[in-house]
Parts: structure tokens; sequence; C-alpha cells
């Protein structure tokens, strides 16, 4: 099974992301796949193909000892760079801190039960869009409609187990547990 942990936006927070990246949606057009609204989520870690999810879950428990925070989503920008976009991003205004914090906690104690973890270090940010071969042009023009303002701002009270499972329409999130923040 393909697992990933998240920190999911509630509902509120994605309806208030609609219509910006409805505006980078159609700027952007077909050079960039974007992801749906009802599967946007910070990953806090991708475990990949697993052949069960108790150690995961089990690493899981670490999230608990996390408080609550809020969270503010504001400005956007590319990675690598802008200038060779492959995946476009909203930025963390508030709580960047307490997220990696979060990241780092549960890196840990994946790391203890032995899962392979990437190396590079957390970056608070919002996936939102996958640049296709040759879409550039239109990644740029999908970035420079969202307004650099805060867009959306919300406390966040858990993280969750994830199953992704890749089929014809792309991928399928389903929650496997949630962890609940203190």
């Amino acid at each position: 099974m393909r697992l990933f942990f998240a920190l999911p936006l509630p509902g509120e927070a994605k309806e208030a992301l609609r219509q910006p990246l409805e505006e980078a949606r159609k700027a952007g057009g077909d050079g960039v796949g974007f992801t749906r609204i009802e599967q946007l989520h910070f990953t806090l870690a991708f475990l990949g193909e697993q052949p069960g999810e108790d150690e995961a879950l089990a690493a899981g428990d670490a999230l608990t000892q996390t408080a609550a925070f809020e969270i503010a989503i504001s400005g956007s920008g590319a990675f690598p760079s802008t200038a060779r976009p492959r995946v476009l991003w909203l930025g963390v205004s508030a709580g960047a801190a307490e997220l990696v914090a979060v990241a780092e906690r549960l890196g840990g104690a994946l790391r203890e039960r032995r899962f392979a973890l990437e190396e590079r270090k957390f970056r608070p940010h919002l996936t939102f869009g996958r640049v296709r071969p040759r879409g550039e042009r239109s990644a740029r023009r999908a970035l420079a409609v969202i307004a650099p303002r805060e867009l959306v701002r919300w406390t966040a009270r858990e993280a969750c187990l994830m199953q992704s499972v890749l089929g014809r329409g792309g991928a399928t999130h389903s929650v496997l547990r949630t962890f609940p923040f203190r």
C-alpha cells in the first residue's frame, strides 16, 4: 500500500482557496496539471509502497504530542525555481516553524522504525500543480494571477496517515487514521 502522512486542510480553507486556484487554472491552461481542491494537503512524510500500515501508525503516535497551531497561506512559488518550474505551490506565512517541527518529530519517529525518508529538509508549502512538459510559460501565468496577500487562515488540529491509490483519473486518497493534536 502507498502511504503518506498529511496535515489536512479543513473544508472552509479549501473553499477559500477555490477561487484563487480556479483563476490560476484558467491562466495556466493545459500546461499544468492542477491538484483537485478536495485533495489539497500538506505532505509531512511520503512513505511510498509499504507492506502494511502498523509501523507507520505506531510512528504517527508521535504527532499527538503536537499542540494545535495557526496556519496562514499566502504567496506562491515553484520548485526548483520560477525560472524552471516543475511544482507550483502556495506559501505558509504563519505556522511555518510549527509545520517544520511537526514534520521533524514525525520524521524522527519514522526513522526509529527504519523508514527510508527523503534527506531534503522539509519546506512548508502547499502543492497545487505539477508542470507538464513544455508548460513553463503556462506555469508562470498561473503563478502571476495568485495575489501575494493572505488567502486563508485556520487552526491545524490534526494530521493523518493516508493511503494513495493510483488510478486512471489520478490518485485517490483515503484517511487510514487521524492523529489529533493537543
